[in-house]
């Protein structure tokens, strides 16, 4: 059975619907159906700064994903995929119009390619690293426990990135986290 999309809370802790039923925002409608949600933090921001042979992560200033799982005392798993980078091509706009026009509807708007100049991916082997980190459930953490938490999640990713990144195939590669 398909999960419903999930209510996201406002900055004031409310709901972004009126009705007071599920005041639980998006773990409660996670809860509900097995308790697993998965985010891909750097979103457009990610896909622009896509090059091949190069793996970033794009979070820039944003914490909310890790207050949320202060608040709710979640298991983070933060995860890389080794090759994907390698897969497509981006084509990079140099004038940022099309990242911005992308910012402005909120959704990805981008041309890439592969093998043969077509949108078919490469052969590229997939690798999968993963940082478990477990937060503490605090009701109102502060900007201090969101960061030390922000720096435990993607310090640990780097971390296991960089020892099994030569059992991927990537021994030369770095993890830029920004």
């Amino acid at each position: 059975m398909p999960l419903p999309p999930p209510k996201l809370k406002k900055k004031d802790g409310g709901d972004d619907d009126d009705d007071d039923d599920d005041d639980d925002a998006v773990t409660g409608e996670t809860r509900r159906y097995g308790g697993m949600l998965g985010i891909v933090p750097d979103g457009i921001l990610g896909a622009f700064r896509c090059r091949g042979g190069v793996d970033e992560l794009a979070i820039g200033p944003r914490r909310g994903l890790m207050r949320l799982c202060i608040e709710e005392g979640a298991t983070v798993l933060a995860a890389w995929f080794f090759g994907t980078t390698d897969m497509l091509t981006v084509v990079q706009d140099p004038f940022g119009i099309m990242e911005w026009a992308s910012r402005k509807m909120q959704a990805g708007m981008m041309g890439f390619y592969g093998r043969w100049g077509m949108p078919v991916p490469r052969r590229i082997p997939v690798s999968l690293c993963v940082a478990p980190y477990k937060c503490q459930k605090m009701d109102n953490p502060t900007k201090e426990d969101v960061e030390m938490v922000h720096n435990a999640v993607y310090g640990g990713l780097n971390k296991i990135y960089n020892e099994q990144k030569i059992y991927a195939g990537y021994p030369d590669r770095t993890l830029h986290i920004s």
